[in-house]
């Protein structure tokens, strides 16, 4: 008979670094693929949003002084404390492909300032592009993405720029294996590094109501995650859309990092993802 911890078993399921032998050949492959070289023909501009060194974005444009056919923003994962925007240049390159202006933004980071921060980076993020929007003649059809953290940090910082007045009239949502249950991630050396305290899990967690279920996502997740990761988009879905919508998708072949490269490189499964977003709009 066996015996283990539930500290343990949900080591196993999200630190990853320690359970995914392959993990720093998928981030080098990231990075190889985010090489200004695969972006020779587009333009390109870093731009601040705050004051802080993290607080940027950069913008990816189709035709530069042209309006394209919408604005994809993608934000970066790392468990709110790692990563950065310069390894997910590469998620550009299909929307650009596809006629999305597209941006990867950067936030501050855990344990140094509190997720209270990194939301709070999101909306001005946000609302930095809206000032933007004519002068850069970026589409008010805006399609709202992020990995793992990311997912999360897209969630609750529309969250609070909508309460700050953005709109979100022509926004979807695209949530690429998220994290939207904190809880047993705080059961882990991950939840170690972030010393977040119990009331911060509690109410950065969808459970709480802060959450927006107003705009039904769709939910990418690698078929070869672990059985936690899935279950979180599976509670993200629950949570954050009416709940009945076939939102969810285990995408074969892909873990939590391959996941970001297929959907970069396989051009089937990218044309998929925006066609069922639109379908999930109405």
């Amino acid at each position: 008979m066996t015996y283990f911890s539930a500290k343990d078993y949900f080591e196993e399921q999200y630190v990853l670094r320690k359970t995914l032998p392959t993990f720093a050949s998928h981030v080098a492959e990231w990075e190889a693929l985010s090489q200004d070289r695969h972006f020779a023909e587009f333009h390109t501009q870093v731009v601040s949003y705050g004051s802080h060194s993290r607080q940027t974005f950069e913008l990816f444009k189709v035709k530069q002084g042209e309006k394209a056919k919408g604005l994809a923003i993608f934000i970066h994962g790392g468990f709110w404390r790692a990563m950065d925007r310069e390894q997910s240049r590469f998620v550009a390159k299909p929307f650009l492909a596809s006629g999305y202006d597209c941006v990867i933004a950067e936030y501050r980071l855990m344990p140094a300032f509190a997720l209270a921060d990194l939301v709070e980076d999101t909306a001005m993020m946000l609302h930095k592009l809206k000032a933007l929007q004519e002068h850069h003649a970026l589409s008010s059809n805006i399609l709202l993405s992020g990995h793992s953290a990311g997912a999360h940090l897209a969630i609750f910082g529309l969250n609070k720029a909508k309460n700050e007045g953005f709109s979100a009239a022509n926004l979807s949502l695209l949530l690429l294996s998220g994290v939207f249950d904190i809880f047993p991630v705080s059961q882990t050396s991950i939840g170690d590094e972030l010393d977040m305290p119990q009331e911060d899990i509690a109410r950065w967690s969808v459970y709480e109501g802060d959450a927006d279920n107003s705009i039904d996502p769709l939910f990418l997740v690698g078929a070869d995650e672990t059985d936690d990761f899935k279950r979180q988009s599976i509670i993200g879905a629950q949570q954050l859309g009416a709940g009945h919508q076939e939102n969810i998708r285990f995408v074969d072949g892909a873990n939590h990092l391959t996941l970001m490269t297929k959907l970069a490189t396989d051009p089937v499964l990218f044309l998929q993802t925006l066609s069922r977003l639109e379908t999930i709009a109405g």
